[in-house]
């Protein structure tokens, strides 16, 4: 892998032809006025040994030692050395209030903006940290996972609004139990959580969200945006033009106030600390101080591509021609003739060295590019086939084993593309094409409903490329759909087991029939035993069966007990979910 350190430098090499254009002009002009001074025989017997070719040889020279110098300080680097990087971090979810309360401007320019610049300026300061983002207002989501690339997650910050999540409301315990989840669990890093938000409107179940949280040693830093007084909330139209305030459904303007009790006790309880937001201030600032306090733990070592100078080719030989240009005159000599002499050798000598590399490359480029012309006209069999006849001659072929596995993933024989993207990333010495060839790996498994090895796929194509967007974008969506697969497996199971219990309560019932027919067919109905009793013990039956008063007022207060009982329970199932009639 060839790159330029200084890759601006290289728009000077464009001075090069037009310096030889230059020179070109200046040969001609000489020549025009040297016509005009005397005929061209004439200029021969006057000056016998001037040579034309040497003057050539020199510019050339000349040219070449110029563009060579311009390479040379553009420092071209080769990427053949492996580094070994170390990181060492904790893992850290920041929590962001993007619910409609948080546009009120009693922080300047608003509670939403201020905490957006905060986290900001807080990505600044990191370093090997891993950082994730969830949005939440009546919901939460992951805006993006735990990542170490702060320019990509700044990106992602500045873009959050309240439109991120459509529900209203604030759920903080929800927040918290996402980033719990959202956690990875094969590394043993300290993790914390900073939740910003002004705290209005809470709901769901906090307190369980905070003991999850304190059992799992994650450490919950709170910032409280706004102020205790309050401000309305201003509605903009599409210009951004202010055109009225929130209000109530009675008509009243909402004010919405900081409510730091819950963020405190938060906090307090999970081993982190409380800071209130100011217009002027930055209390993640002292978050992150804190923050360093925490034991950083060593991840995994990555190979990367390490890229050395090769500055010093390029201006070894500006030097040597640089020099051959000093030397030479433009005198004819015996040199001129002695190279002249020389150069049929040297071209037949070349051509007998040369030929039979250039046929190799002739003959596997071809095979290669006859491929390629049948993938881009969407014939991927012929592509296959191209690229089988190449891996035939040329077993050594990286790129061939490569562009075969895409011609079977677009013919949809997923098998056999994992199968050659693993060959050649074995066979690759280049990080970062292995890197590709474990994604394309990945994206084949995923197709075979191989989740298990697809999301392994990706996940070391993270670890030779980090920055791999989409692998990173592919391993979360793996890994959700094999959730989605578990809890499908899971209602299937419990849709099984219940009809089973049904299965078996209604053979019971069955039975149960079967066995009151038999006793109706020995025993007479019950009719006809009342009417075989005698007048005086149907009144005493009928008044054993009369409930006194107070037996029944306290029968019908424990049936209210029970449903009340009932109710409370149910409330407890529901959890987090209970809704309050605000909308901000």
């Amino acid at each position: 892998m060839l790159r330029f350190q200084h890759p601006d430098l290289l728009w000077l090499l464009l001075a090069v032809p037009l310096l030889a254009g230059g020179l070109l002009l200046l040969h001609l002009y000489q020549k025009r006025l040297l016509a005009a001074f005397a005929s061209l025989r004439l200029l021969k017997e006057l000056s016998p040994d001037v040579s034309g070719t040497k003057r050539a040889i020199k510019n050339s020279a000349l040219l070449c030692g110029l563009a060579l110098v311009i390479l040379s300080a553009a420092n071209p680097q080769v990427g053949t050395r492996l580094e070994e990087v170390k990181r060492e971090g904790i893992d850290l979810f920041i929590a962001l209030d993007v619910s409609l309360s948080m546009k009120a401007e009693d922080i300047r320019p608003n509670r939403l903006e201020k905490a957006k610049r905060d986290v900001s300026a807080l990505l600044s300061k990191l370093k090997g940290d891993r950082v994730g983002l969830i949005v939440f207002a009546g919901d939460a989501f992951v805006q993006f996972p735990l990542t170490s690339d702060y320019s990509a997650a700044d990106l992602f910050i500045s873009a959050v609004d309240v439109d991120a999540v459509p529900t209203p409301g604030t759920m903080i315990a929800s927040a918290i139990e996402l980033a719990l989840k959202s956690f990875p669990e094969d590394l043993p890093t300290e993790k914390a959580i900073i939740v910003v938000s002004d705290g209005e409107n809470t709901e769901g179940n906090l307190e369980d969200a905070m003991t999850k949280a304190s059992s799992a040693g994650v450490k919950v830093f709170t910032v409280g945006m706004g102020t205790p007084t309050g401000s309305p909330i201003p509605i903009y139209d599409g210009a951004g033009n202010r055109v009225d305030y929130k209000r109530d459904r009675n008509g009243g303007i909402v004010l919405t106030k900081l409510e730091e009790t819950t963020l405190q006790r938060l906090a307090a309880m999970t081993g982190g600390s409380y800071r209130r937001a100011t217009s002027g201030g930055n209390e993640i600032d002292e978050i992150y101080e804190e923050l360093l306090a925490l034991e950083r733990v060593q991840f995994e070592a990555k190979q990367v591509t390490g890229y050395e100078s090769m500055y010093q080719y390029p201006l070894a030989l500006a030097i040597m021609f640089l020099i051959l240009d000093f030397l030479l005159s433009e005198r004819r000599g015996a040199f001129l003739r002695i190279l002249r002499r020389l150069i049929p050798a040297t071209t037949v000598l070349a051509t007998l060295v040369v030929l039979p590399s250039s046929l190799y490359g002739q003959t596997h480029r071809s095979l290669i590019s006859n491929g390629n012309d049948a993938y881009r006209r969407e014939n991927y069999a012929e592509a296959e086939t191209q690229y089988k006849k190449a891996l035939e001659k040329y077993p050594d072929s990286e790129i061939g084993r490569f562009n075969a596995g895409n011609a079977y993933y677009k013919q949809q024989r997923y098998d056999e593309a994992g199968q050659a993207f693993s060959e050649y990333a074995a066979i690759t010495k280049d990080p970062l094409s292995a890197s590709k060839a474990y994604y394309n790996m990945g994206n084949a498994l995923y197709q075979s409903q191989k989740l298990d090895e697809s999301i392994e796929a990706y996940k070391q194509a993270l670890r030779l490329n980090p920055n791999d967007r989409d692998a990173r974008f592919n391993l979360e969506l793996a890994k959700q759909k094999k959730q989605a697969q578990q809890q499908q497996q899971q209602k299937q199971e419990q849709q099984k087991q219940n009809q089973n219990q049904k299965d078996q309560k209604q053979e019971q019932q069955n039975d149960q029939q079967q066995n009151k027919q038999q006793k109706q067919d020995q025993q007479p109905s019950q009719s006809q035993q009342q009417e075989d009793r005698p007048p005086q013990q149907q009144q005493q039956q009928q008044a054993r069966q009369t409930i006194p008063k107070e037996q029944a007022e306290r029968i019908l207060e424990a049936l209210k007990n029970s449903e009340k009982e009932i109710q409370k329970q149910l409330r407890k199932r529901e959890g987090s979910r209970i809704r309050t009639d605000k909308d901000w």
